[in-house]
Parts: C-alpha cells; structure tokens; sequence
C-alpha cells in the first residue's frame, strides 16, 4: 500500500475515533461506518459494506462504558476491511486481522488515557490560576494524543504490515480456513451476549424476548417493524418515568 493511502486511511480513523470526544459520539468510529468508507476509497465499497457490517455484529457489544476501554473496533475495521480488499482474502482475511488487532490496540487507548492523567493535573493548576486558555491546551492535547493513539497503529499496520498478512493467509492450510469461517459464523452470537450481557435487567429482558419471538414467528414483521416497536416502547418508557418524577417532586 502506498503511503498516501495509508496516511489517508489513518487519519480517518484517527478522527472517526476523536468525534467522540468532540461531537458527543456520534458512533462514526464504528464498523458500519468506516467498513464502507474505507471500501470507498480503495475502490471496493461492496467488499467495504461486507466487512463493516461482519465486524459489527461481532463487536456490537464492544461499549465505551465510562472509563472503561473495550476492544478496539476503529482500528480493527481499518485494518480488517483494508486486508479484505487488498489481499484478496475477503471477509475471513478481515476476522483473522480484525479480532487480535482489536484487543492489542486497546493498550494502545489505555496507554493514552494514562498519559492523559498528566494533563488532567496541568489542567487543574490552570483552573487554580483562573488561566482558561491553559485549560483549553490542555483538553487539546489530550485529544491530540488520542489521536495519534489510533492514527499511528493504524498507519504501521497498514504501511509495513499488508505484505505480511497477505503471505501469512496464503500459506494458511486450507482446513484451518475452513475453521475461520465456520467461527467467524458464530462471533456474532458473541457480539450479541456481550449486548445482552449489558441489558439484562428485568426492566428490559421481557421486552428482548417479546422481540425474539415476533423476529423468530413472524418473518414477515421484520426488523424494521421491530424497531419501531421498541422506539415506540423507548417513548412510552421515558414519557412514563419522565410523570413519575413530576408526581414525586
């Protein structure tokens, strides 16, 4: 891969990622999103669509959950759809690269975090001067390291790392493949645990199973028609708490 592709590629995922922290998430890190995109620009976008909507079902339960760091779907989708297309290798080149490449990149955001600290302390010395542009450089550069926390990964992956992978999925015996496919077939039931495992209350539990069945009988009603019921449900719920808490006060 040329440098300008791999910078460019970079750089997307670098602020797919940073959107998060200045947009309020709107969700663009994810596989869905850049899968496609990157497809886009290598000029695969179907291959691109495949493989982000592949690696969201197997990390859909993969949620920045406060300070928490889970896997890292960013890099992972970059990495993934970028081997998929360039090699040849489809969708069970993407689960080889993405699934270890998104556990070993979460050190690098943990890492990230960590230094961030540092700023964190810079920052309160600022406020104790009443100094608001102190404050604001710090906040920048704590987002400037998180950029490069995915920007440089990315670009070391995609730059010295194509060839590598390329040979290593040629060289990979048939049977072995086979078994790539067959788990990355189920993953995506762990994508789904790891959702459940996140909505298992009992507020929540009799509505999924009230969806499975509709899904599982009723092939007709679609998912579509599923999530308009539980938007419907999500109003009533939220409009509900919303008059309880006014009764209350």
């Amino acid at each position: 891969m040329n440098i300008t592709t791999a910078l460019l590629i970079s750089v997307i995922t670098g602020l797919a990622y940073l959107q998060r922290r200045a947009l309020g998430d709107c969700q663009l890190e994810r596989p869905l999103v850049l899968g496609p995109i990157i497809g886009l620009l290598l000029n695969n976008f179907s291959m691109g669509l495949q493989v982000g909507a592949s690696l969201e079902l197997v990390f859909m339960g993969a949620q920045a959950i406060g300070g928490s760091v889970p896997s890292n779907v960013a890099i992972a989708s970059a990495l993934g759809t970028t081997v998929a297309i360039t090699s040849g290798t489809g969708l069970e080149g993407a689960m080889v690269v993405a699934l270890p490449v998104a556990v070993v990149a979460s050190t690098f955001e943990t890492f990230a975090k960590a230094a961030c600290a540092f700023f964190v302390h810079a920052a309160d010395n600022y406020a104790d001067k009443g100094d608001y542009k102190g404050i604001s450089m710090m906040v920048h550069l704590g987002n400037g390291f998180h950029f490069l926390a995915y920007f440089v990964p990315t670009f070391l992956g995609l730059y010295f790392g194509a060839d590598f992978v390329t040979n290593l999925m040629n060289n990979i015996p048939a049977n072995i493949m086979s078994g790539i496919s067959a788990v990355g077939a189920l993953l995506p039931a762990l994508g789904f645990g790891l959702l459940l495992n996140n909505l298992s209350t009992k507020d929540f539990m009799g509505y999924f199973f009230i969806g499975f069945a509709l899904a599982a009988y009723i092939p007709s009603f679609g998912v579509m028609g599923i999530a308009f019921l539980d938007i419907a449900y999500v109003c009533v719920y939220a409009f509900n708490k919303m008059n309880r808490a006014e009764g209350d006060a």
